[in-house]
């Protein structure tokens, strides 16, 4: 190495000239410099982890301050292309809270827990569980990408619309059985924006009120000890107004839309306006909701209102993208992450001061998503996301949305009208009363699922009878008016409550037939008990499609039981008529034939009218291909001169010689006429939408 010279006299290097910084003039250079005469703009240094740390960056502030300046001198000869800034610095106060642990539930097998005297780490300060904050405020400072600002500015110009939101709202929870969150609160939050937005408003006016939302939700939410659930929206609403309660507004609002609540807002005059305006509507609302959730992800910490509009999002996506989409699956995981994380699957845990309304509120977002979850762990043939193996949350007391806001005397009086189980005395139909009936039916579910997996042998068949006893025992202790009944079905009920009964009989017929056709490979005489399930499943979608309200549209939620319950049954029905007429033998199935084929003909006439495009029904194709086949075989089946009796002989009547062949010949029968389409149909893949109102 050979110290800078410049004709025998010192001469200072240029990077200590550009960096204004004094020259020793022993900076080292390296030989391709020396060969190329240019020594004086080289540094080259043989051991660069050598060098002090001090000195490194004292020079990389020198330079950085340098760029800085020159970049300021450049903006300030350049006239501003926008109001909006081009960088966000969301400053906020945040209540202190010690940093050596980090927040969230923690389990008793959690390193967090050696510090901790409880079994499972729930007093740690910074756990995220909600506790009063008495520490005096220090100021801190959140920092969001320059680029999400225009996009939250124009979330917010949605609320111009706030009068068909509020409507759909307002309609959703009039007539909703399966609303997650409880209405008051909802609907409070609701009015608190009207007027936030307006027509007319400035570039000035909307960035200052967007940039106050975002300071809002870059502090992190804590409930109050004290805290009434009649006030609750005040911490989240107001000049208090945070990202999270306005998407899940949005979501709820696209919800409500899709099942033709406010009619009169989407009616432009001709056949066909309604539904298109509808999905553009619903498809607006997702995008400001997504948009928040990641915004949320970078300003806020996970708190109890994150659950809130992950939960609605997802279940928007479902709606919107379909159930099997890549999408919804993985808004799945994050909803189950945040359960997880604030600790909402692990009821134990909480604290005992933690407010009534919070713990059941907590409650309904565990039910809501682990239901679902189960649902569409069984179409899609997933695993489900959260285990009740590692739950012990409960489901919520059947009682009224007004009563968990309630306290005092009404509270007492609420809480007195209830049994040991939690289900109400009075015959009440109850936002609450579904979500423990299709809790206690998706418990069971699981069970079914994890023994699904494995290989069918003798003691696998006890353990599927056994919970084939234990969930119909369950059944059978609900209250009886929120069990279906043919016998005592009223028509005078409103509709939401008709198609809860349904939708919950079917649900519970489900986890029959699932089981009974596991229990059909090894046991031949399952087959009388699956052919009957398969009717009774069939008989409930036909009942379903009864169903007519002038003000709800339907017919996406018609659609879904089509797809996830009719076709189960359906199958199976069809297939056995089929093997009937080709092999001779009578099938056992102990109901009127003359009554299936009638139920058998009636879906098909619901499928051939499902064969028309339309923008709620993208599953067109499929029941086209469907309906030709199904007509196909029951043409077959109805010009055979098989001589059947209206009931059908039971299993000791099957000719025992051919026995052993029967299986191979439903096989083959099935496969003759294109049955294996069903055979292989992935039925997740149908999945555009799901139950009325979130089931």
């Amino acid at each position: 190495m050979t110290s800078r010279r410049r004709n025998g006299q010192p001469a200072s290097c240029e990077p200590c000239r550009k960096d204004k910084v004094r020259c020793d003039h022993r900076h080292p250079f390296c030989g391709r410099c020396q060969q190329r005469n240019i020594m004086s703009r080289c540094f080259y240094h043989p051991a660069p982890l050598t060098q002090k740390a001090e000195s490194l960056a004292s020079r990389s502030r020198i330079q950085r301050n340098g760029r800085a300046t020159k970049e300021v001198t450049q903006k300030k000869t350049q006239r501003p292309s926008s109001p909006v800034p081009s960088s966000v610095e969301i400053t906020v106060r945040s209540p202190g809270a010690d940093q050596s642990f980090p927040s969230g539930y923690f389990g008793p097998t959690s390193w967090v827990a050696a510090f901790d005297k409880s079994p499972e780490s729930t007093s740690l300060p910074s756990n995220d569980t909600p506790r009063l904050q008495v520490e005096e405020p220090t100021l801190s400072s959140s920092h969001l990408p320059s680029f999400w600002l225009p996009e939250v500015t124009k979330l917010l110009t949605y609320l111009k619309d706030y009068s068909t939101i509020e409507q759909l709202v307002r309609d959703y929870y009039a007539l909703s059985q399966a609303s997650v969150l409880p209405g008051p609160i909802i609907l409070s939050s609701t009015a608190t924006m009207r007027g936030l937005i307006e027509e007319g408003e400035t570039p000035q006016t909307l960035h200052r009120k967007t940039t106050q939302v975002l300071e809002n939700t870059a502090r992190k939410f804590h409930i109050p000890l004290d805290t009434k659930g009649k006030d609750f929206h005040h911490l989240f609403t107001g000049g208090r107004l945070r990202l999270e309660i306005i998407a899940t507004i949005y979501a709820i609002a696209a919800q409500a839309s899709f099942f033709g609540f406010a009619h009169d807002r989407f009616f432009q005059g001709f056949i066909g306006s309604s539904c298109a305006a509808r999905v553009k509507f619903a498809r607006k609302m997702l995008a400001a909701s997504d948009i928040a959730v990641q915004v949320c992800r970078v300003l806020s910490p996970v708190n109890e209102l994150m659950a809130w509009m992950l939960y609605e999002n997802w279940q928007l996506c479902c709606m919107v993208l379909g159930e099997s989409s890549s999408a919804t699956w993985r808004r799945s995981g994050e909803l189950s992450s945040c359960i997880c994380e604030l600790g909402i699957h692990r009821e134990s845990h909480v604290s005992e001061d933690m407010p009534f309304f919070l713990r059941e509120m907590r409650r309904r977002i565990f039910v809501g998503f682990y239901q679902l979850d189960k649902n569409i762990a069984t179409f899609l043939g997933r695993p489900p996301h959260i285990s009740w193996r590692y739950s012990d949350t409960k489901p919520p007391l059947d009682i009224s949305d007004n009563a968990i806001i309630s306290e005092g005397a009404e509270l007492e009086q609420a809480l007195g009208e209830l049994d040991s189980d939690g289900w109400n005395i009075h015959r009440v139909f109850q936002f609450t009363s579904w979500y423990r009936v299709r809790y206690m039916i998706s418990r069971f579910r699981e069970e079914i699922l994890e023994l699904s997996l494995q290989p069918l042998n003798s003691e696998l068949a006890e353990k599927l009878k056994d919970i084939l006893l234990r969930c119909t025992q369950a059944w059978n202790s609900i209250p009886s008016h929120l069990r279906y009944s043919s016998t005592h079905w009223d028509d005078n009920l409103p509709i939401g409550i008709r198609i809860m009964l349904v939708l919950a009989y079917l649900a519970y017929l489900y986890n029959i037939f699932i089981v009974q056709r596991l229990l059909m490979q090894q046991d031949r005489s399952a087959e009388t008990d699956l052919l009957d399930v398969s009717s009774k499943l069939l008989s409930a979608v036909l009942l379903l499609g009864k169903q007519q309200e002038p003000m709800i549209d339907l017919q996406r939620d018609f659609i879904t039981t089509i797809v996830l319950f009719g076709f189960s049954g359906a199958s199976i029905l069809i297939k056995a008529l089929q093997t009937e007429v080709r092999t001779g033998r009578r099938i056992p199935y102990t109901g009127s034939r003359a009554e299936l084929i009638r139920n058998l003909s009636i879906f098909i006439s619901h499928i051939e009218l499902l064969t028309r495009p339309t923008t709620l029904n993208v599953n067109h194709a499929f029941f086209e291909q469907a309906g030709k086949m199904f007509t196909n075989i029951l043409d077959e089946v109805l010009e055979a001169r098989l001589p059947v009796s209206g009931a059908m002989a039971g299993p000791s009547e099957i000719d025992l010689e051919v026995g052993t062949s029967a299986q191979s010949d439903w096989n083959s029968s099935w496969a003759a006429e294109g049955m294996e389409f069903l055979d292989t149909l992935d039925l997740g893949v149908m999945f555009d939408q799901w139950g009325f109102l979130s089931y």
